[in-house]
């Protein structure tokens, strides 16, 4: 490795000391995504139906008769494996963005494939 001169009365950067990026590199196997699917009859189950639809904020899941519960159904699901992604939305009448929640396509794709689905 080529030795690394650093102009006078300047300290190298770590990268430029050893010459090694500070990612750390994996050399375990990415997880098989296998999401659980969640007990019947369960708020989970029933959000995570509702998610395979469309996108959801919990105001919207609460009018829609669910129960104002959502973000602790999508913790389920999260616990589960479906990993659903939050998003922060503005919401008419509240100062501060609230979670709008979606499921990523691999997880419709999961959902499809256990339900014996050819499509998500």
């Amino acid at each position: 490795m080529p030795k690394f001169n650093p102009p006078k009365d300047e300290t190298p950067t770590s990268y430029q000391a050893t010459g090694v990026s500070g990612e750390q590199l994996s050399f375990l196997p990415t997880p098989v995504f296998c999401p659980i699917l969640p007990p019947s009859g369960s708020a989970a189950e029933t959000a995570l139906y509702d998610l395979l639809a469309r996108d959801w904020t919990t105001p919207e899941w609460d009018m829609a008769g669910n129960g104002w519960r959502l973000s602790a159904a999508i913790k389920d699901l999260g616990y589960l494996g479906w990993e659903p992604i939050s998003t922060r939305v503005q919401w008419p009448g509240r100062k501060r963005p609230i979670a709008r929640y979606s499921l990523p396509q691999k997880a419709k794709q999961a959902a499809a494939s256990l339900r014996g689905c050819d499509h998500a």
